[in-house]
């Protein structure tokens, strides 16, 4: 009889919790977004190109879902090497990871939806540049869960402000709708890799604290390395959404330390305080 270690007990509580909350949360990407009004919206707003042109690289990345999925499903398979605990932690998982490529997936389509309705993009380029850049091979940052679900919550959660700001600096409300919802969707994700986290974090050790360090040191947006002219193009998101920074997350991986710091032995705390000042570190002046 499978034996269920308390890591599994809580990975299975999480993925329930998690379905349980949200699995009728939703929204039609076709018929919840006034489309149809959307380009005179787009011409009334007065819109610049260089927020067309962060929709656009959002759009990219988030588009890039069939990739980031394969992965997680390559890193959590079910195969015969795994053992009867492994196993069934990975089916746990996925049942996670399928409900959250679908949202992502969504996510890449209602801004696709925005950019071919705007009027601002050829269609037929436009199709183009998402063949070409999804063509490109992604490989996940990490194969180790810790590192992994680290770098992922703080993606999850640099991307929910990137959407809350760039909300606030357009006043176009279809695109303003569509980033509500994309934003929320990205809270509640970021909200289920931090549980996930702070699990690691109450057991790690120095040697999987420094796992984490590293996953924060070499920590980058998705696609930075892979899609052409990235680094103006994440320059033209940062103007476009005032006040965004994505190294602004890792304020949120501080806090999620500090609460686990109050809970653990003073010698295992050692450890998480140093983590702690390094994650500081790479934090934006304030």
């Amino acid at each position: 009889m499978l034996s269920e270690s308390p890591a599994l007990i809580r990975v299975q509580q999480h993925v329930n919790d998690y379905l349980r909350a949200n699995d009728h949360v939703g929204y039609n990407r076709f018929t919840d977004f006034e489309w149809d009004k959307l380009k005179d919206s787009v011409t009334e707003s007065g819109m610049k190109e260089m927020h067309i042109s962060a929709v656009e690289t959002a759009m990219l990345v988030e588009d890039h879902i069939p990739g980031y999925g394969s992965e997680y499903l390559r890193i959590f398979m079910i195969d015969q090497t795994r053992t009867d605990e492994e196993a069934w932690m990975c089916r746990t998982m996925l049942h996670f990871v399928f409900r959250w490529v679908a949202e992502e997936d969504r996510h890449a389509h209602c801004l696709e939806l925005w950019m071919r309705h705007s009027g601002r993009r050829d269609p037929e380029k436009l199709t183009q540049l998402m063949v070409d850049e999804g063509k490109k091979e992604y490989i996940a940052p990490h194969d180790n869960p810790t590192q992994l679900f680290t770098y992922t919550a703080i993606q999850e959660k640099a991307t929910q402000l990137f959407y809350s700001c760039l909300r606030q600096s357009v006043t176009e409300p279809v695109l303003r709708s569509v980033l509500a919802k994309l934003s929320q969707d990205e809270a509640r994700h970021c909200h289920f890799f931090s549980q996930l986290v702070m699990d690691a974090l109450e057991d790690a050790n120095a040697r999987q604290v420094s796992q984490i360090k590293d996953a924060l040191q070499h920590f980058s947006m998705p696609l930075a390395m892979m899609m052409d002219n990235y680094k103006r193009k994440a320059i033209m998101m940062m103007r476009a959404a005032g006040g965004y920074d994505y190294r602004e997350a890792f304020d949120h991986l501080s806090r999620l330390i500090t609460r686990v710091m109050e809970t653990r032995s003073t010698a295992r705390g050692t450890n998480l305080q140093d983590l702690l000042q390094f994650t500081q570190s790479l934090q934006p002046e304030r």
